[in-house]
């Protein structure tokens, strides 16, 4: 079966050692605090931004009503679909908790693709599941149910993270933003999770006790 490269991380560790060098080398790393914009919609791609830790929300605009793309966790490059495109960002990038970016040279990162054939196809293998994942987003999210949208969106948190116990950057009504559905809905369905003994909750802590559970709701709510 052919390798896939699911994020820009791993499709950057596809350089030999000293183009990598090269590129960390002329990399500058920016820390945001949560709530910051990293990227506004509508700016020129000057750069290409590696998300390094944090979690970052894609929305059609930068204002705190913004309606929701989709999230964004470490090894991520930010907007990469329109570096090759548009080259100029067609949404915005808010941080939701504190993240730290490295910023890579653009014409850099262009002359290594030209130059090295296994970093280029590993990275149009990373941008077709770029589309991918932010089709899967909006399939997931308009085509379910409030449960089944908020067991998809814990579902990311837990696969990203790689672990069941963990602090989620986002207020309840942030929740019901970015699904799509009503804070009450959310807090209804935490509720009906917790006393399904799918989760346990303490304010932005959540604990996964059933995920098995949680991805078939996430399939089929």
């Amino acid at each position: 079966m052919e390798i896939i490269y699911p994020t820009g991380s791993s499709c950057i560790e596809q350089l030999k050692h000293d183009e990598k060098d090269e590129l960390f080398g002329s990399a500058q790393m920016l820390n945001f605090k949560a709530g910051e914009v990293v990227i506004r919609k509508g700016s020129p791609v000057h750069d290409l931004y590696l998300l390094q830790t944090g979690t970052v929300e894609l929305a059609l605009d930068d204002t705190h009503s913004r309606q929701s793309l989709m999230l964004l966790f470490s090894g991520e490059i930010i907007g990469v679909n329109c570096a090759y495109s548009t080259m100029h960002y067609r949404f915005s990038a808010r941080a939701l908790s504190d993240c730290q970016v490295l910023i890579i040279n653009y014409q850099l990162f262009t002359r290594l693709l030209e130059s090295n054939p296994r970093f280029s196809m590993s990275f149009i293998q990373y941008i077709s599941m770029v589309n991918e994942n932010f089709l899967n987003w909006h399939m997931k999210l308009t085509e379910r149910n409030s449960a089944g949208a908020l067991a998809f969106l814990l579902s990311e948190f837990v696969k990203n993270y790689g672990q069941h116990t963990f602090e989620i950057p986002l207020t309840r009504s942030d929740m019901a933003r970015v699904i799509g559905f009503s804070k009450e809905s959310v807090l209804k369905n935490l509720a009906d999770f917790r006393k399904q003994g799918i989760v346990e909750s303490d304010g932005k802590k959540i604990t996964i006790l059933d995920y098995s559970r949680l991805q078939d709701i996430s399939v089929y709510g």
